[in-house]
């Protein structure tokens, strides 16, 4: 993989020179001027708080008074600034009261800034980009700011939000290489549509859609190509803010029934010209990793087979076979997978020792590495003001042959015409190129799969790497005899990620330009055109020679989606009174296009990866989708005396989706927020508020699901001589859908007290979504396997507490600790009538993802063991569990998920830290099933079961099943049948699932971060306003895991619905990194 560094991206501009010598130049300089920085001057550090809540300023000019002398403080309040001595420092910032400190002997001073009366109170961004006070909101929200954000360095800026976030259950594979990231808030309301949230960016709805495929998500082998989180540069981020419940984001309509994640992206600030350049390396190594047995080696029985070849007699390993049931490893020699190639003369029959290799799976992983640098220039003027980002991520995986990268290219613009009209846009360019991203699940290219389900321990891996003959034929370790090299069931590890490779490109624009218009005092309009636009190119290869069928498929993915939008706002504040209201109107299109082209019977020319290359007909599929939804919507909120507050909103939607003569649908909300604090005075109370809000919100359809037409691709090849011929679809589509409708409630509460040392936000919230849309299947006399209706009932009901405390709070040293916790009751209280469940969807084998009323959504659905009237475990006759019918095994939902973040500072110090937690839910585990059932992990080998014999524990009996899937046992006595290891883990497979399903629960320690900011006498030579050097790692440890084998959070594989398969991930993985931040 090519080098990475901060010139990749400024080499265009500045030739002259090589940036990367440079700033390796500053960074050793810097390293070594720490230690004397203080021997020239007095150096004054210290950081800048707010007063009111403790939370790091930035931007805060701080100056030395009589001179020319001034810093501003960085991203989290820091400032470091050279002090004559008797000195005076001077802070200032907008909004709040100036301080100025005359300086004693001190080095170190923190300053705390207290708000002016009257001046601007903590805002957020809300709906449609609206910008209110915090303290006038009746629902709830939550901020997280850049800074957390990108302090780790990940370059997935959702992914991020895991753990900092109450309510919002979120998680991504570590080692899927730009993969998907799933995020739910508040449970899952709708059962077969979307449940993700709408991802908004500087006003732009991001189309956030999964581009995996059905088998993908299921387990069933597929690749995870990413989705609009990793679009974004984290780098670029001033603010996120989630929307968590309908009365937050009902004026977004219907696509905001699963709350809304608002992006807020930097831009120049007036007078604060600058340039920022970070520049870092990360390295990412194996975490949880199944463990394997090295006791013994491949075969299905404990024995050689013996050949003869050239008349000499030889003992022959068995790797026909895929499963590790073979010889114990003691030495013996033997003829390996490799031993039987005339043109490998240094292998030829040459026998070796059967033993553990050195050279295990361990070594098969890379140590991955990404280089991630981005640079901002910021300039102001006097009614002009411009920030250009550029930023790069390249990165390869801890599979070889694997590598990811991402360049984007950021711009905002802000212009003032006149006092009247003002203007604002933004446009962003991001590539992204993948190549090689590994497959995941029960799939023939999947490495997971391969290694964890499936295999012969004994391989030695640094052999494996000569996967191809001198004629290119491919060697495979699993050949079908010895003088038959063809693949039986497994391709060589190298063949795969060599040659059934796949690369994909995604090219993104979006943007916003902004008019606004001042037609009087508190009156103002605003015009906007919103804009997301994406291509995506995937093409993938199997190489002739390979066990699957050789083949290549190109697929395209193009995405525009224009929304144009107009708003008049009237804000008004009178002596008791304020009002904040605005009414709109909203077009927006979208349109998809589809197309995919697969050859047919395999490939004619080897290594000729074209679709006119196919032996057979090509498959060619093209879909187009169309949507337009015209929208009107206002709000009205009315304030009194910054005590009371009130907000009505609504939003009328008319999608092209509905039946024509019933496709318009009211969106109303409600809330009210009443700051108790301003009517009592208690000391030790800093604020306090309760709110409330109520709204009905909704999810509409996607396109083409009223009228059925007839189609050509319902089967593979739709035609009969040559002749295409056309059918119904398989499903029964519904002239008269309706939206799915959520009805949702909520109660809050929000304090903070000593000196805003303690600050907790809770929430308890209902929400109810009704006319759930699904497909329900039908009798085949209908002509139809299914039918779309609405029916049904979801209810999702919880609890969300935000606590932030202040231990510690000194000159030098501040201890800041942030808790989240979040508990979602979520149950599906009724189906169509007569539906006694619903298929979400299949796991590869013995499982399947149901919902059932009166239960949780996603209830893993196969056989347990037979218990007898005491709770013992029943076994047959053949020494084996006896299993039930297919029956409940639990929800795939937490029971509860929080995160804990603790923050100390320490002079120019800083030291963070964050714990991730989650409790319940369950996965189906594959690799579990197939690593014991082919006697590739640890338990199969352990305290020498295959030697001895095994007694099944339990008791036998007498078993009556009924009807309804109940059962009986009788006669029961203790089991004394004894079998063998191989029958006792085989049956892991064809016995009860439910030895297969584990529980959820970890704990993580998801992020730590260590950074030193440099103090400015080190700086000031080279035009630096101020510098930090980090450390980083993510995903470094993990507690409390139900198998150990299995990390919890690689059992997701995209975004969709269907969850809690894992059917052959990688490994899970961590990451250190160090990382490099300049201000000029």
């Amino acid at each position: 993989m090519a080098r990475s560094y901060v010139g990749n991206i400024l080499f265009e501009l500045t030739k002259q020179y090589n940036m990367q010598n440079k700033l390796f130049t500053i960074l050793l300089v810097l390293t070594c001027l720490i230690g004397i920085s203080f021997a020239q001057n007095r150096e004054v550090t210290g950081k800048v708080t707010s007063a009111k809540d403790g939370s790091p300023i930035s931007g805060v000019s701080v100056s030395v008074e009589g001179a020319n002398n001034a810093t501003q403080t960085d991203a989290d309040g820091f400032y470091s600034i050279s002090v004559p001595s008797g000195g005076t420092l001077s802070f200032s910032y907008v909004g709040y009261v100036a301080q100025r400190v005359s300086l004693g002997n001190q080095s170190v001073l923190n300053v705390k800034l207290v708000g002016e009366e009257g001046a601007l109170e903590e805002v957020v961004v809300t709906a449609l980009g609206v910008t209110r006070e915090k303290k006038s909101l009746g629902y709830a929200t939550q901020e997280v700011r850049g800074e957390v954000l990108s302090a780790a360095r990940g370059g997935n800026a959702l992914q991020s939000l895991s753990g900092n976030v109450a309510g919002a259950v979120i998680s991504a594979p570590s080692s899927s290489l730009g993969g998907s990231t799933r995020i739910v808030l508040r449970g899952i309301g709708s059962l077969t549509g979307e449940n993700r949230p709408l991802i908004v960016v500087d006003g732009i709805p991001m189309d956030n859609s999964n581009y995996n495929s059905a088998n993908a998500e299921r387990g069933a082998g597929g690749r995870d190509y990413g989705d609009a989180g990793f679009d974004i540069n984290p780098d670029d981020i001033e603010s996120v803010n989630v929307l968590k419940g309908g009365p937050a984001s009902a004026l977004y309509g219907a696509r905001a029934s699963n709350g809304v994640v608002l992006i807020k992206t930097k831009s120049a600030k007036k007078g604060r010209d600058e340039i920022v350049v970070n520049t870092g390396v990360a390295f990412e190594t194996l975490g949880i990793t199944p463990k394997l047995q090295n006791q013994y080696g491949g075969g299905f029985s404990p024995d050689f087979a013996t050949a003869t070849i050239e008349g000499r007699e030889f003992n022959v390993v068995n790797y026909a076979a895929d499963e590790s049931w073979g010889p114990r490893l003691n030495g013996q020699q033997v003829l390996h997978w490799d031993a039987f190639d005339p043109d490998d003369a240094a292998n030829y029959l040459q026998t070796r020792p059967w033993v553990y290799p050195e050279n295990d799976y361990r070594t098969f992983f890379n140590t991955g590495v990404s280089y991630n640098n981005s640079v901002a220039l910021a300039k102001s003027y006097e009614n002009t003001a411009a920030r250009l980002s550029l930023s790069n991520v390249m990165q390869s995986g801890i599979v070889p042959n694997s590598e990811l990268k991402r360049t984007t290219v950021a711009l905002s613009l802000d212009n003032k015409f006149s006092d009247k009209l003002t203007a604002r846009g933004t446009i962003n360019y991001i590539r992204t190129n993948g190549f090689n991203r590994p497959e995941q699940g029960y799939g023939d290219n999947s490495i997971g799969q391969k290694m964890f389900q499936f295999g012969q321990t004994q391989l030695d891996y640094s052999r494996l790497q000569n996967y191809r003959t001198t004629t290119g034929q491919q060697k495979s370790w699993n050949r079908r005899a010895w003088n038959d090299p063809t693949p039986n069931y497994s391709d060589n590890h190298y063949w795969i990620i060599n040659e059934n490779i796949a690369t994909d490109q995604r090219d993104r624009f979006y943007g916003n330009v902004e008019l606004r218009y001042d037609i009087m005092p508190g009156l103002y309009a605003t015009g906007n055109v919103y804009g997301d636009n994406y291509t995506l190119r995937i093409n993938s290869q199997v190489a002739v020679g390979s066990q699957a069928q050789s083949g290549y498929t190109e697929s395209i993915r193009e995405f525009t989606e224009m929304n144009y939008e107009s708003r008049l706002h009237y804000d008004k504040r009178w002596e008791m009174f304020s009002l904040n209201a605005f009414i709109g109107a909203n077009r927006r299109n979208t349109n998809l296009h589809a197309s995919n082209a697969a050859t047919a019977g395999g490939l004619i020319v080897p290594n000729l990866y074209t679709i006119n290359n196919s032996s057979q007909n090509p498959t060619i599929n093209t879909d187009l989708s169309r949507r337009r939804v015209n929208s009107v919507f206002g709000n009205v909120s009315a304030g009194y005396r910054d005590l009371l507050y009130v907000d009505f909103g609504w939003r009328n939607d008319w999608s092209s989706t509905l039946p024509e003569n019933n496709n318009a649908y009211f969106y109303p909300s409600v809330t009210g927020s009443f700051v108790f604090s301003q009517l009592i005075s208690i000391p030790w109370l800093n604020f306090g508020k309760v709110r409330a809000g109520w709204s009905q919100v909704g999810n509409d359809t996607a396109p083409y699901r009223l009228n059925d037409v007839y189609l050509n691709n319902v089967f593979a090849n739709s035609t009969f001589m040559g002749t295409p011929y056309f059918l119904n679809g398989l499903s029964k589509l519904n002239p008269n859908l309706r939206p799915e409708t959520k009805r949702s409630y909520e109660f809050g509460l929000e304090f903070q007290m000593i000196d805003s040392r303690i600050g907790l936000d809770l929430t308890y919230y209902n929400e109810e979504t009704s006319d759930l849309i699904m497909s329900v299947t039908t009798g085949a006399e209908t002509g139809y396997s299914s039918k779309v209706m609405n029916a049904g009932l979801a209810v999702n009901k919880g609890i969300e507490a935000m606590l932030t405390l202040v231990p510690i709070r000194k000159e030098n040293f501040e201890w800041v600790s942030n808790v989240n916790f979040s508990r979602n009751r979520n149950r599906v209280v009724e189906l169509a009538e007569g539906l006694r469940s619903l298929n979400i969807g299949t796991a590869p084998f013995n499982a399947t993802l149901v919902a059932l009323p009166g239960q949780p959504y996603g209830q893993i659905y196969g056989s347990d063991f037979v218990y007898d009237n005491d709770g013992n475990k029943v076994v047959g006759e053949n020494g084996l569990y006896l299993s039930t019918p297919a029956t409940n095994l639990g929800s795939i939902l937490p029971d509860f998920n929080a995160g804990w973040r603790n923050t100390f500072t320490y002079k120019a110090f800083t030291l963070s830290a964050l714990i991730d937690i989650q409790k319940g839910g369950r996965y189906f585990s594959i690799s579990n099933m197939f690593g014991h059932y082919t006697g590739v992990l640890e338990a199969t080998a352990a305290n020498g079961i295959r030697e001895n014999a095994v007694i099944t524990d339990g008791v036998t009996g007498s078993v009556v099943f009924n009807q309804d899937g109940s059962y009986e046992v009788t006669n029961t006595a203790e089991n004394d049948r004894e079998i063998t290891a191989r029958e006792y883990f085989r049956h892991y497979y064809g016995g009860p699932t439910v030895q297969n399903v584990f529980d959820a629960d970890y704990v993580k320690l998801r992020e730590i971060t260590f950074g030193y900011n440099i103090p400015t006498t080190a700086l000031a030579r080279f035009g630096l306003k101020s510098a930090t050097i980090s450390g980083f790692g993510r995903n470094l440890g993990v507690w409390g895991l139900a198998n150990k084998n299995f990390d919890p959070e690689m059992t997701t594989t995209g975004s969709g619905n269907v969850q809690g398969f894992e059917g052959g991930n990688l490994p899970a993985s961590r990451t250190f990194g160090l990382n490099l931040r300049l201000q000029f």
